[in-house]
């Protein structure tokens, strides 16, 4: 038996554990089984914390390992405020995309602000070969999309659309993920501009699939169209279960800050992996 608690961010939703001493392959397995809809608990993620120092390790739902995630942590936070593990407003959390700071603005509502770092177009870390992709232009079907794509703590992909960002998104969110240009695949952020200092974004998530909000995609999102010139900083994201508001600061770092809300406990037997 293991505790799971169950936290969401904006609608993106985790399973949350501090269950100890199981291997990687274990745990793909293990976030697979539980974050399936119909017959599983049902998540878009899996988060294995440890304590001391305060680490975070995140699975997407098809049991894929991710660097990082910004509704994720954010949730984690929550989780640690719940459980004691944290007893300050500023702390930070061990990723695999680096160590995160981040700072509790009000614990009812909840609300937390976390230093994302700096985006990036180096093809190092995009794993993009030697290209960069900025406004690329790419033909889908008979659309034609400019993708601009920037590592965020993890993959991403941006373009903006002059409609319902929710629409394009389910006709070619996959098909633009999948694409041979992305060998890794990619998360793919459809962005409508509604004014400079407000942004609507849905995301087609690698391991995930559609998700109701991406938070690192959000942050790649609102720095994508601040590089041009589209918003100002901060500005707010619109998401359909909430909001979040990025601020670009004056090393064009990104800090994202939105709320968490728990939805329950419970106590899982462990399938056999």
């Amino acid at each position: 038996m293991i505790l799971l608690s169950k936290y969401h961010g904006c609608g993106n939703d985790f399973l949350i554990t501090e269950k100890q001493g199981l291997a990687s392959a274990q745990k793909c397995a293990l976030a697979k089984k539980l974050c399936e809809r119909h017959i599983g608990i049902g998540a878009d993620g899996m988060i294995f914390l440890k304590r001391n120092p305060l680490t975070m390790e995140i699975y997407n739902s098809d049991g894929s390992s991710a660097p990082m995630c910004g509704n994720g942590i954010r949730c984690l936070a929550k989780y640690a405020l719940d459980q004691n593990i944290i007893n300050q407003n500023d702390f930070y959390v061990y990723t695999k995309a680096g160590i995160k700071a981040l700072h509790i603005h009000s614990k009812q509502p909840f609300s937390v602000s976390v230093n994302m770092g700096k985006a990036s177009f180096d093809p190092h870390d995009t794993m993009l070969k030697d290209q960069r992709l900025i406004n690329y232009p790419l033909r889908i079907e008979n659309q034609l999309f400019n993708l601009t794509t920037v590592f965020m703590t993890t993959l991403h992909t941006v373009l903006f659309v002059e409609h319902d960002p929710v629409y394009v998104l389910k006709k070619f969110g996959k098909a633009i993920h999948e694409h041979p240009l992305f060998p890794q695949k990619t998360n793919v952020n459809f962005v409508r501009v509604i004014d400079r200092s407000h942004l609507s974004v849905s995301t087609y998530e690698r391991g995930a699939g559609m998700t109701l909000a991406c938070g690192s995609g959000c942050c790649a999102a609102a720095y994508v169209a601040w590089l041009q010139k589209l918003v100002d900083s901060p500005v707010q994201i619109s998401l359909p279960q909430g909001n979040l508001q990025i601020l670009i600061d004056e090393k064009e770092c990104l800090i994202m800050r939105g709320g968490a809300e728990k939805i329950v406990d419970a106590f899982v037997t462990i399938p056999i992996l």
